[in-house]
Formats: structure tokens, sequence, C-alpha cells
């Protein structure tokens, strides 16, 4: 999902992941309707959110971080043996303060910590935000093989650059609607229209009210 700042994409998501309630519409996960569900229901489900920020705890260790991961029934050393099968950098790293690392590090704890509990559709706000872009190519590199691995995966970014290349679908959020969707190689020459308030009328029939996902 690309879309300038404010279009309401980190609001879909938090919609999806049942942090927010719609005003409209409805929430289908695997067919099932779960509109309203409780976030932390809807989190042993399967369904996993990095939010912007990345959203780790900074003070505690890497280890620590990994180990939250446990409420799945996964134990501590076997997440810690996934995370780090992953992301071998953070091997070196596990009893280390989570803050005092590298962005990109702490992103790669945070991608790291959802997909040891083996999510079924992983939620990503920003995976960009702040980094290098030979850091950005890396981490969309791992999302490519984790969505090659039949976990779902909706990533939320304004750059689009830095995701269409490892994307399938590519849709376009502004004021909080779709005002495009399709495949990123057809959806890359609509962008600076899109972004600027000029989508196209045939885009806009792809168009839905943003209040509810499918």
């Amino acid at each position: 999902m690309l879309g300038p700042n404010g279009a309401g994409k980190s609001t879909l998501l938090r919609v999806i992941s049942g942090l927010h309630q719609p005003s409209a519409g409805e929430v289908l996960l695997g067919g099932r309707r779960t509109t309203g569900a409780d976030p932390v229901d809807l989190a042993r489900r399967g369904l996993c959110l990095i939010p912007e920020g990345r959203g780790i705890f900074p003070t505690l260790t890497v280890r620590e971080n990994l180990w939250m991961m446990t409420y799945r029934g996964v134990s501590r050393a076997q997440v810690e043996e996934r995370a780090v099968a992953r992301f071998p950098r953070l091997g070196a790293r596990l009893d280390q303060p989570a803050g005092t690392m590298s962005g990109g590090e702490q992103q790669m704890l945070a991608l790291a910590r959802a997909i040891v509990s083996e999510p079924a559709v992983l939620l990503l706000d920003e995976l960009s935000m702040g980094l290098a872009p030979r850091v950005v190519a890396d981490l969309y590199a791992t999302v490519r093989a984790i969505a090659d691995e039949h976990v779902t995966i909706i990533v939320v970014e304004q750059f689009a650059a830095a995701v269409l290349e490892v994307a399938d679908t590519a849709a376009v959020l502004v004021d909080g609607r779709f005002v495009a969707s399709g495949r990123p190689a057809d959806i890359a020459g609509q962008l600076s229209g899109a972004y600027l308030g000029g989508a196209s009328a045939p885009a806009r029939d792809h168009a839905s009210s943003g209040d509810g996902a499918r």
C-alpha cells in the first residue's frame, strides 16, 4: 500500500489488526470476518503487526525482545534459533540492549521477532523509515523471501521505489480511498498523479472506501 502522508495507510493496518474499529465495512482474513475482534486473539491466530518505528523494547536485550514471542507456544531456544538463522547478525547481539543497535539491526530484530512465531499474516508499516537505501533493499529481499514461504504480507510504504520490485500487487491510498491497484509495473506510471491528487478515472474503478479491508 502506497500513498502520501496522511492518506490513511497506518490507520488501515490498525483496523486490520483490530487496534482501531472501522466506521463502516468489514475486515475479512482468510475468508473469516474479523471486524471488531480482540487484537490479542488476532495475534494468537497468526496476525502480526510491525508498527511504524519498529516497536521493539529498546531497554531490553535482543534476546529478551525475542522471548516476547514465546506467548505463541514457541520455546525460548526455538525463538532464538529461528531468529539467528534468518538474521545471523543478531547472533552476536543477543545480550546487547536493543536500543543501542543500528537502525537496520533494530528493524532486523523487529522482523525476526515477528517471523519466529510463523505468522499467517504479517503487516509492515514503513519498514524503510530512517534507513539507508542499501539496508532497505536487504530488508525487502528478506520480506520477499518470507512471502515466498506462503506468508501473506501487507506492506505500507510512502516511498514506492523501496517496495515495488518485491511486491506482487500494489495499491495507492489517497485521502482514505484506494485510487489505483494492480501489478506494480502498471501502478508505477500512475503514482505521480495519484500522489498529487490527479489519479485517472479508470484507476478509480478499483477504488474502495478504505474503511474496511478484504
